[in-house]
């Protein structure tokens, strides 16, 4: 951890040493003793999400109120009015490149961010896994998609693994633009 002198070259230092800890959390496994019954292999998949999650919040709340931002969202031009699930809005961005719906953006936010932070658990009908590795060619290697329970009932899903690439290619794509985004944006007026 650096100091630093600007919002902009904190979150070049900051995002990165977030995604890293959430790299670590979906690298690491549960072998150990410690975990007793949920010594099953798996990731730490719940603070990884709560990093991730935070990433696209973080990301989106830099756009709040910027009117020149592209965001498509049910085929129709949106943008970031403001806080809460409509800094998931960013997903739809280029920094992000995902065509998901306003009702999908707000079960994210709402199942799994505000959930997740706030509980330490998911939503109703929601679910985390390692990795994507489906044998579907259409959702395979997808950070975010529809499946099903036993009962035939919609469930979110989402993908550690291909969250974190998601993300660090969006950090990548941000941090080119952070330097004219940020002391521009209504966010970054603040700390200045």
């Amino acid at each position: 951890m650096a100091l630093h002198l600007t919002p902009s070259s904190m979150l070049k230092e900051s995002l990165k040493e977030t995604l890293e800890a959430a790299k670590f959390c979906s690298n690491y496994r549960k072998t150990d003793e410690k975990w007793g019954e949920f010594k099953t292999g798996g990731c730490l998949g719940f603070p990884a999400a709560i990093l991730l999650f935070s990433i696209i919040d973080t990301i989106g709340s830099y756009f709040r109120g910027d009117g020149d931002i592209e965001i498509l969202i049910d085929s129709k031009n949106s943008t970031i009015e403001k806080d809460g699930w409509q800094h998931f809005k960013i997903l739809n961005s280029k920094y992000f490149n995902q065509v998901l719906s306003q009702e999908y953006i707000k079960t994210l936010y709402s199942k799994f961010r505000s959930y997740l932070a706030h509980n330490s658990v998911l939503g109703k009908n929601a679910v985390m896994i390692m990795e994507n590795s489906s044998w579907n060619a259409e959702i395979k290697g997808k950070a975010f998609f529809l499946g099903e329970d036993t009962n035939g009932d919609t469930v979110y899903v989402i993908s550690i693994k291909e969250l974190c690439e998601l993300c660090e290619s969006a950090i990548d794509s941000f941090l080119s633009d952070v330097d004219e985004v940020v002391p521009n944006s209504k966010q970054g007026k603040k700390f200045n």
